[in-house]
């Protein structure tokens, strides 16, 4: 019983420990740079009717993105307002 605390301890440590270690790694603009590159392995741009390139969802996103409070947000491990701020930035671009 011990050792399978243990285990778990050890997983659940590792798993929270990934999730801290990104956030310390990477601040503002890492997490943004992480973002961009995302979004350039996506699909390529759309075309509209006249042949013009629009804007990747994901690009507009990427500018609606207060990536200062999103890595405060992960450095404190607030993950209603990673959602939260997340959600702005869609929301954004909903419209």
């Amino acid at each position: 019983m011990k050792k399978s605390n243990t285990v778990l301890g050890l997983i659940l440590g590792a798993a929270f420990g990934l999730a801290a270690g990104t956030a310390n790694a990477g601040d503002a603009d890492i997490l943004k740079q992480m973002d961009v590159r995302a979004c350039e392995a996506q699909t390529q741009q759309k075309t509209n009717e006249n042949g013009e390139q629009t804007q990747k969802p994901c690009e507009c996103e990427i500018e609606n993105t207060d990536y200062e409070a999103l890595s405060e947000a992960k450095k404190k491990g607030d993950l209603a307002k990673i959602q939260k701020i997340n959600q702005e930035a869609k929301e954004a671009c909903a419209e």
